[in-house]
């Protein structure tokens, strides 16, 4: 999902809507990251998403309200990053 061009235009849609700006800490430029607010992974599993053909369907995936400009540093410290999310 992440190589297909519909991802790769949800992030530039992020990014230039951000300005290639980080939302939490205001860097421009340089190792910017787009992330999903509502993570990826919940979306996948709340949407019974299994394949490429399913996850192009979901509008949810692609709405760039829940996409969000950060640096690297930023983003490595959300609660999300790099693993799923604990359900509650």
């Amino acid at each position: 999902i992440r190589n297909c061009f519909k991802y790769r235009q949800w992030r530039s849609d992020v990014y230039e809507r951000d300005d290639y700006v980080c939302q939490l800490c205001g860097q421009r430029g340089d190792k910017l990251e787009v992330d999903h607010i509502k993570a990826f992974s919940v979306i996948l599993e709340e949407n019974s998403i299994n394949s490429l053909e399913s996850a192009l369907d979901c509008d949810e995936l692609w709405n760039i309200n829940n996409g969000r400009t950060l640096c690297k540093e930023c983003h490595r410290k959300t609660e999300t990053f790099g693993r799923r999310p604990k359900k509650l």
